[in-house]
């Protein structure tokens, strides 16, 4: 279902409580108006594509609820998870700034709601508020940070031990604390998903969560994840070893 903006009075961006982390923050309240009233929302069931590799860049997509994954496939049909989509996220932006057509694909992972934004209503937002490229180039370069981050843990961690990484992460963001102090989530992803993220095979990740059940650091069952409280996989300042 696609709704319009926020009205004559922008009240859509105005009161969006996730505009001040986003790269939106930016702009005066004039421009904010004008932003709520040309973009559009829409709500996506789980599974369902937000944009696809390949189409051109007609604008850029805000989360505003739920999580979206982005993928890229190659010529055999296969796909990868690159990273996850969070609400205050902007996507879409490479494609349109570069004027290309879009290298990667979303698509959300459960019920969520984004918000496009058209590209001329971007252009010309850049236009009369510079201050908004320069976060996109902050963006930017954040990204080319996370990717060198990766590349970095891609060569020198064992896959268990970035499957540990990648766990630490996600408990970060989806974890919940149980009634006896350990923590526990739902994982959004599935486990082909899991594995495509740290570069191994489905059978693989299935032994390297076997191990992990064995040693006593983690506990799955479906997509429910259980870290007992004094474990430090929940402790981001030890790093994982390199032993597998």
């Amino acid at each position: 279902m696609v709704e319009q903006g926020g009205g004559a009075s922008g009240a859509g961006c105005m009161g969006c409580p996730l505009r001040q982390r986003s790269e939106w923050c930016v702009l005066n309240e004039e421009e904010t108006r004008f932003l709520s009233r040309h973009l559009k929302k829409r709500r996506y069931r789980a599974g369902e594509t937000i944009f696809s590799a390949g189409e051109p860049s007609h604008g850029v997509y805000c989360v505003a609820s739920g999580t979206a994954a982005i993928r890229k496939g190659n010529a055999e049909g296969n796909t990868v998870l690159l990273r996850l989509a969070y609400p205050g996220d902007t996507l879409g932006y490479r494609g349109l700034l570069l004027g290309e057509n879009r290298r990667y694909g979303a698509e959300a992972l459960g019920p969520s709601k984004v918000c496009f934004v058209d590209r001329a209503v971007v252009k010309l937002l850049l236009e009369r508020n510079p201050a908004l490229g320069q976060q996109f180039l902050r963006r930017i370069a954040r990204d080319m940070d996370e990717a060198h981050d990766h590349l970095v843990r891609n060569a020198t961690l064992s896959n268990r031990d970035k499957f540990i990484h990648l766990l630490r992460a996600l408990m970060n963001r989806h974890g919940r604390t149980a009634t006896d102090g350990g923590h526990f989530m739902e994982l959004p992803l599935s486990r082909r998903d899991l594995a495509s993220m740290i570069g191994a095979r489905h059978e693989t990740l299935s032994r390297i969560i076997g191990r992990l059940e064995e040693d006593g650091i983690a506990r799955f069952s479906g997509r429910t994840v259980y870290v007992a409280r004094s474990h430090w996989l929940l402790n981001d300042s030890r790093p994982p070893t390199l032993l597998d």
